[in-house]
């Protein structure tokens, strides 16, 4: 059992880590990145049976961010429309960051579409693989999904993006 000594001492070690994370997933938003680092931590204090030890202890508690900050984009009222922009951005800054102005309109264009376009856990896979430059394990680990099932969800999207490509070529 984890005690508040024990919690102190994660916080202290993870909170910047978590911050971050939750601040890059919300569009620098450092409010309401504080906000979801003080519900991450709560969640765990709350929640400490649900730690299996499968993973690190700051893996847990990045995922734990990650899907707390998912589902509050996905709570707001443009929810599928502004996560999904927010995604591309995130993908395309990896990607190509001295691209044109216009040329980088365009491919947020495309990325948004791209993600549209697939269900959201592909999107978050992506995410996972694309932005935070996450291996295919680290993923599979982060999920709680089979590497095989992560190279099958990247090989998805990738066929996906190539499918959207080709409409707009054409």
């Amino acid at each position: 059992m984890w005690t508040t000594e024990a919690i102190e001492g994660l916080y202290k070690q993870h909170s910047y880590a978590v911050f971050r994370r939750c601040r890059r997933l919300l569009n620098n938003n450092e409010g309401e990145a504080q906000e979801m680092v003080q519900e991450v931590f709560l969640h765990f204090l709350e929640n400490p049976q649900r730690f299996e030890r499968r993973a690190r202890v700051g893996t847990y508690l990045y995922a734990i961010a990650t899907n707390r900050c998912l589902n509050r984009i996905r709570n707001r009222a443009a929810r599928d429309e502004h996560w999904r922009r927010s995604a591309g951005e995130h993908l395309l800054a990896q990607q190509s960051p001295a691209a044109s102005p216009g040329k980088d309109a365009e491919e947020r264009q495309l990325v948004a579409q791209i993600l549209t376009e697939t269900d959201e856990d592909t999107a978050r896979i992506a995410l996972y693989h694309y932005v935070d430059g996450l291996s295919q394990g680290e993923i599979a680990r982060l999920t709680q999904l089979s590497r095989i099932t992560i190279n099958k969800r990247l090989r998805r999207f990738r066929k996906q993006a190539r499918e959207v490509i080709k409409e707009r070529a054409s």
